[in-house]
Formats: C-alpha cells, structure tokens, sequence
C-alpha cells in the first residue's frame, strides 16, 4: 500500500499542518503526533510561506516517505493559489514519479477571489461600528486601521545600515534618481514615497516648525501649494531649484529633498522638520512597477547604525501605523551582512507590527563591486551565508544580488533626457555597461543567478530573467526583485487583508453587542416608564396590542419557518439522478464520438486485427507447400511481426482518442452541471423571494385585520376615535422589504463563489457519476435549505420593522386626544425607533461577520 500524506494549509490563518494514513485516507493522524523527529514539525508560521517553502516540503517528503519504489499519495487541502505551487513542482520530471499530487474536496478560496466580497462588507458596518464604539480609542484606531489597509496600497519598507546604498537602491525601483546618495545620514526621518497618477506630476508634502508644506511640480514649473512662501526653509527651496539650469521634474524633486535633508543638519540639536516626509512621483514605465497596477508605497528609512537615528524603530512605527501587508526588504553589502550592525535592526524590524515576515526580502547591494565566484555560489558558500546570525533571523522568501547602480542606468539608457543626476553614477554605469550586456565579455554578470531562494522559484526567476529583452535591467538583478515584489501585491497580499478584517470583527462583534444590549436595555427601561405614565384605559389597550402583537409574532416565527421548509421541499427540487446524467453523459461521448471519428479509428483497429490472424493462417498454409519450411517459417514471422506492429499503432490511435473524447466529454459534462448548479441557485432565490415575499405580505394583511378586530372590541375608545385608528390601519403603506440587494451579494459570496465543482474521481478521463449525482444532490439541497432561511429572517426582520412603526402610529392615535399624553407618546415613538436602530445595527454587524467567516471557512466541492 502506497504512503498517504496530506497537507493542510491555511494562509488566512498563516497555519499548516500534515498528516499521515495508514488504511487509505480512512482515517489521518498528525505528523505532530506521528513523527517526532519529522522536518515537517518545525515550521514557524511567522516565517513559512507555502508557495515560497513548496519545494522543501516535498522534498522533506519524499526523504522521510517515500520507500520501495512506491509513489507517495500527496492529498493537499487548501488554496488554489497554493495548490498551483505544489502541482508545478510534483509535475517536475524528478518528482513526478515519487509523488501522486490530488487535490482534496475540502479547500479554501483565494483571497483575491473574495477580497471585493470582504471589503463590501466591511465598508457596511464601518460606520456602524465608528458610530457605537466611538469613545473607544483602540477600537477606533483598529477600525481606521483596517479600513486603510483595504486601501490596496502595499508598503514597501527599505531598511539597512548607514552606506547601504539604500538611497540609489530606492531610486533604481523608482527609475529615476528621486533621493540624493552619499553624504552623512539624516536625522531620524522616514521618506514616504508614492507613484503620482501621472507622469508629469510631482509633489513634497513635509512640516517645519509645527506648519504643513506642499510643493507641487508639473514638468518643468514648480509651486507651493500649502505654508508661508516667505518661510526661511521654502526661500531656500526655491533658491535651490532655481540654481539648476535644467529643470526636469525629478531634478527638481531631488534638488528640493538634498536642501531639506542639509537644512536639517545646519542645528542637530533642533528637530524642525517632521518625522516623515511625503513624495509623490511618477515611476519609469521601464521597470515592472511602473507599469504595475498595484499601488506601490515605498517608505525609505534612516541608517539604523547612525547615532543620530536612535529613534529610528519609533518614527518607522508611527509611519506606518494604519497600514498592513508590508514587505520587509534589508539592503546590506555583501561584506556587511554578519556584522552586529545588521543582527540588531532585525531584532528592531521583527517588533513592527505592520511588517509580513514571512516576505522578507534581503537585498544585496553593490553586489558587482566584490569578488563573487565565477560560476555561481557552491553549496558551502550559501551554507555560511545561511548560517550568519541575522541571515537565520531575516531568511524566508530570498536573498536577492543586485546592483542598483546597473538596475537604475537600464532604465534610462535609451532614453535622450536621462533619469540620473549624479555624473557618478552615470560614470559607473558606463564603465560596466559591457560586462551586463555583452555576454562574450570577460567579465560577464548575471546577477540574479547568485540569488539564494527556494528552487522553484529561482528556476522561475532565471527564465523570466532570461527572456527579458533588457539584458542589463534583468542582469543587475533588479528585475527579479520587482518581479517578485508585484507577484506578493498582485496575488498573496490579498491574504492578510482578509485576515486583518475578519480578526478586527471577531474582536470588536462582542464589545459592539455588549454597548448595543447596554444601550438597548436603557431604551426599553426608559420606553416602559414612559409607557407606565399613560392613563389606565389607554394602557390597557396598549397592552393588549402589546400581548397579541407578541403572539402574533411567535406564531409566525414558527409557520414561516415550517412554510419555508415545505416550500424549499415540495416546490425547489433541482436534483439530478443518475439515469439523467448517464444520458445526457452518453450523448456527450456519442456527439464527441462522431466530432472525433471515432467509429473508424475502431474499424481500422478490428481491421488490423482481422489482418492479423488473416495473413497468419494465409502464411501458415505455405509451410506444407513445399517451399522450403525453414523460409516460411521465417516469412510468418516477419509478416506476424510487421502486422501486430500495425495493430499495435491502431490500438494505440484509439486508445488516444478515447482517451481525448472521454476528457472532452467529462468537461462539457462538468461545465454543464456547473451552470446548472448557477442557474439553479439564482432561481430558487428568487423563487424563494417571491414566494416569502408574499407569505409575509399576507401576514401583514393578517396582523391588520387583527390590529382592527382588537380596536373594535375595546370600550375605552369613542366610535369615532376608533374609526380614525381603523384608517390608520388599512391606510398604513404596506410592507416595503429591506433585504432584496443583501440577499444578493450574501447569495453570491457564500454560495457562487470559487470552484464549485471540478473533482476528478479516480484514474479516468471519465467521470463517476454517481459521485457526481451525490455531491450536486446533497449540496444544492443544502446551500437552498440556507438561503431559504436567510431570507426568510430577512423578511421577518423587515415584517417586525414595519409593524414596529405601524403600532407607533396606533398609540400616537391612541393619546393624541389628551394634550398631557400627546408628549409622551412621541418619545415613547422616539425611544422605539432608536430600539429598532440598535437592534438592526447588531443584526448587520452579525451578517457582515457571519458572512467573511463563511468564505474564508473550509468548503467542499461537489
């Protein structure tokens, strides 16, 4: 029997786990429990990515499993995203006979699948929550938090120590030479850069003294958009660009942020400027995030190793407090990566919230200018880079060379106005240009093949680096970086953001319920004292409304669930039997059969076969004619051979297009029962919208009639008092339903979303079908059951909100011929209206987190 692996994993939650079976996946026992001394116990969530650990998992596998010739069967619960990782690598030629990788029924979406849903609702109760939990700070500050982290902006955060060359390696992301390089650091200050939305706009935005500045750039014109112009630091500013002859929007910029970065230093002792400065610019379309879609923050921080930047963990906090999803990128020289210096700032790095540890990114800079081994890093060279103390602490999505220099001068080399200030670094550029774009030099570079990561992905990297038509941009290693930078923002970003939403929800839902009960509970003491002022009579039929109301509502509580149920039963049967699926399977396989021609392949083949035993016998007969039987003998051979080779081929021919017909036939079939599936989904909620819609419409007709038959009875009212009422009551505007748009989008994000079906059963191109009619079967009947419900109490919902202000009408009536009462009668309206808001608050805020929990929870394909 064949070894049985599973693993599980959940990105939302940043966990993953593995088992082991021993009778066929009947039964999986924990590899924790299992294995104590197995690898696959010592990963650290802080740090393990799946897609970025994939090949080390399955490699760890297939050494501690894999015996005896015999394939591991691989069952992997989780993502599509993650399941994409584990199938590339599993399909490798050297894997692929070791490792039989399935997918298990039981999976989670992907994030970038359900993240739109997740903002939805998230934006629904942000203002509710704002509103209820407004004097609690923290709350506040999380709620705020959230709602900036949806903002889709990643943040990129650029540490390492003083001569890093973290300046020139921001400025090689951005195209352009943005932050002046070289000179002393500058004081603790964070530089919070953002791609402007276009190309020719630019734009500082800094304090001084306590004032907010703005100075925009449009081309080649300037101007200052907020503060005093007649302030010392802005006539130094302005002085400053206009000593420049050639006034291109980045020289501008740049010019603009070296004379804050020296007005600072004129008095160290003073801290003038503010602790982060703001800079918009455009981002060269030559790189790959200039051209992404996903929206880039690159905050660049102060040397950690200088004296005068012993804040620097604090201002680096506060700047990105409110954000999340960070990526955590270390510039160091190759020569510097062991040093104190370095052990220190990822002690300082791992204590930030905002920072995603499992993306670290080390960057090695400058890596052209020191002495790498010609034919890439052996085993025992990255063995020593892995083990330098701040290496083990950083290490988990690469360690990337790069020289910034090269990666900068790509970007602009074709261009007529270049993007680079310094005659430095232009200089560099030139003087190495050759050895990253020649590859008959000498001293040829391709940076990127130094990178020390995860196989799998490096192999990626070498072959999109590889195909890179900009040989020196792909060479100085740059466009590894940013290539792995977009994939983290475009695909795994998702992830947290999801995660951030539903963690703040499920911490805030009992704070919001324990003010809303507090608050509720106030209403109703307050409401019912005012009630106990009303005069006998009027209480008396108040409380009468009151206690048949209540019965009224119990009642329909339970029929409207019993009439749902029976309705769903009797009327909502979608279901598939067998018989209707292997007809409608085998008219699929016939119409492909044909499309196919399948009918001759099979002729040709019987034909062979005949041919076969034909010539045989035919041969056979020649050995008793006396012509040698030696010779015949050998002839019968020859022909036996040459026609079961012919056979062969034929068979084989069918074999393949039975093979291809019976994949064709098991798609169309899928995709058939998959918009079946759709199809009947959006028509039993409408029809179950329908039908409730006006089960509850004739509850209301009811509940009037009701409301009319108690005010007919009463004594306590004149005629005509009781005539007004009546016209109150049959004039009431009926029941308008709250709940059509909700259902919708509920509808689509618990029950339409991800992979609904697409299960292979078995060895077979075909598919099972009874499988198949068993999970459509069971599921459908399910998910309708749960929406029928939903709705259902949606309208109730709807139904009590409406009776709510119909009987506030009544008792108004009721007072509003005693001047004394008139008065109370209003705040008693005021009170219950209030009721009513808090109570649907909570009920929205309930939805909203019931709704997140359900798409980020494990689901099963049909």
């Amino acid at each position: 029997m064949n070894t049985m692996i599973k693993i599980q994993s959940n990105p939302y939650d940043r966990q993953i786990a593995y088992f082991s079976s021993t009778d066929e996946g009947q039964t999986w026992e924990s590899i924790n429990n299992s294995s104590i001394n197995s690898k696959l116990r010592e990963d650290d969530p802080e740090k393990v990515f799946l897609p970025f650990n994939a090949k080390e998992i399955i490699d760890t596998i297939i050494y501690e499993y894999y015996v005896d010739g015999k394939p591991i069967e691989l069952i992997f619960e989780g993502t599509g995203d993650e399941f994409g990782e584990l199938n590339n690598i599993c399909n490798d030629p050297a894997i692929i006979d070791k490792v039989h990788l399935l997918r298990s029924s039981d999976y989670l979406e992907d994030a970038r699948d359900i993240l739109g849903y997740t903002k939805e609702e998230f934006n629904k109760v942000y203002p509710i929550i704002s509103k209820i939990v407004r004097d609690d700070e923290d709350i506040i500050k999380g709620c705020n938090k959230v709602s900036d982290a949806l903002k889709d902006i990643i943040p990129i955060c650029i540490f390492g120590n003083y001569s890093a060359g973290k300046s020139t390696f921001i400025n090689a992301l951005i195209g352009y030479e943005i932050l002046p390089s070289g000179g002393d650091p500058v004081t603790a200050k964070v530089f919070q850069i953002e791609r402007s939305a276009q190309d020719d706009r630019a734009k500082i935005a800094f304090t001084y003294l306590g004032e907010e500045f703005e100075i925009g750039f449009t081309n080649s014109e300037y101007d200052v958009k907020k503060g005093d112009k007649e302030k010392d630091i802005i006539v130094k500013i302005i002085n400053d660009i206009e000593a420049i002859d050639d006034k291109r929007l980045f020289l501008m910029v740049n010019q603009a942020i070296s004379t804050l970065n020296s007005f600072e230093k004129r008095d160290k002792t003073t801290m003038t400027i503010g602790n982060v400065v703001q800079v918009e610019v455009p981002f060269s379309k030559a790189g790959a995030l200039g051209r992404s879609s996903n929206k880039f923050m690159i905050f660049d921080t102060p040397g950690s190793n200088s004296n005068s930047n012993i804040e620097h963990k604090k201002v680096l906090s506060d700047a990105l407090d409110g954000l999340s999803n960070g990526i955590p990128m270390w510039v160091s020289s190759y020569e510097s990566i062991d040093s104190v210096d370095n052990a220190k700032l990822c002690d300082d790095l791992y204590q930030i919230d905002a920072l995603d540890k499992r993306f670290t990114m080390i960057v090695v800079n400058k890596a052209d200018s020191v002495q790498l081994p010609k034919n890439g890093l052996g085993k025992d060279d990255i063995t020593i880079i892995m083990e330098y103390e701040s290496v083990e602490k950083m290490y988990s999505s690469g360690i990337y060379f790069v020289s910034s220099i090269m990666g900068l001068g790509a970007k602009n080399k074709d261009k007529l106005e270049s993007g680079i200030r310094s005659e430095y670094l232009m200089e560099v550029f030139d003087d190495n240009e050759k050895k990253f774009k020649d590859p008959e030099s000498r001293f040829y570079k391709k940076l990127y093949e130094y990178n020390i990561m995860p196989e799998q992905i490096k192999q990626n990297a070498i072959r999109y680096s590889t195909e890179c038509m900009d040989i020196i941009y792909a060479n100085s290693g740059l466009l590894c970086i940013e290539m792995e930078i977009e994939q983290f923002a475009s695909k795994y970003a998702a992830y947290n953001k999801c995660q951030m939403v539903y963690i703040f929800l499920k911490s805030v839902i009992d704070e919001t319920a324990k003010r809303i009960a507090e608050k509720t509970a106030n209403r109703e003491k307050n409401r019912e004292r005012l009630k106990a002022e009303l005069s006998e009579k009027e209480k008396s039929l108040i409380d009468s409304i009151n206690n048949q109301t209540y019965d009224f509502n119990k009642y329909c509580d339970e029929a409207s669930k019993i009439f749902v149920r029976e309705y769903v039963k009797e009327e909502l049967v979608f279901e598939y039997s067998i018989d209707d699926l292997e007809n409608l399977d085998n008219k699929i396989s016939e119409h492909n059969e044909k499309n196919a021609d399948f009918e001759s392949y099979e002729k040709e083949y019987e034909g062979a076969k005949d041919n076969l035993w034909k010539n045989f016998v035919e041969n056979s007969q020649e050995l008793f004619k006396g012509n040698g039987f030696l010779e015949s003998a050998k002839n019968i051979a020859i022909s036996w051979v040459d026609d079961f080779k012919v056979m062969q081929e034929k068979k084989e021919t069918l074999r393949a297009t039975r093979k291809d017909v019976d994949k064709i036939t098991s798609d169309e079939l899928m995709n058939y029962v998959i918009n079946a599936y759709k199809n009947n989904i959006m028509t039993a909620q409408e029809k179950i919208g329908e039908a409730t819609r006006n089960y509850w419409d004739e509850n209301t007709q009811r509940y009037r009639d009701e409301m009319v038959q108690l005010v007919k009875g009463t004594d306590s009212l004149s005629e005509k008092q009781r005539n007004e009422l009546y016209d109150i009551i049959l004039g009431y505007p009926n029941l308008e339903y709250t709940g059509d748009d909700a259902d919708k989008v509920f509808i689509k994000a618990n029950f339409l979303r991800g992979a609904i079906l697409g299960l292979k059963f078995g060895d077979s191109e075909r598919l099972n079908i009874l499988s198949l009619s068993n999970r459509y079967n069971k599921t459908i009947d399910r998910n309708i059951k749960e929406i029928s419900m939903y709705i259902n109490d949606n309208y109730f919902k709807s139904f009590k909100i409406w009776q709510d202000n119909l009987l506030t009408r009544i008792k108004g009536k009721i007072t509003e011929l005693n001047p004394q009462l008139r008065e109370l009668s209003s705040l008693i309206s005021d009170e219950t209206e209030l009721i009513n808001e808090l109570q649907n608050n909570q009920q929205t805020i309930n939805n909203s987190f019931v709704t997140i929990e359900k798409m980020m929870a494990w689901k099963q394909r049909i």
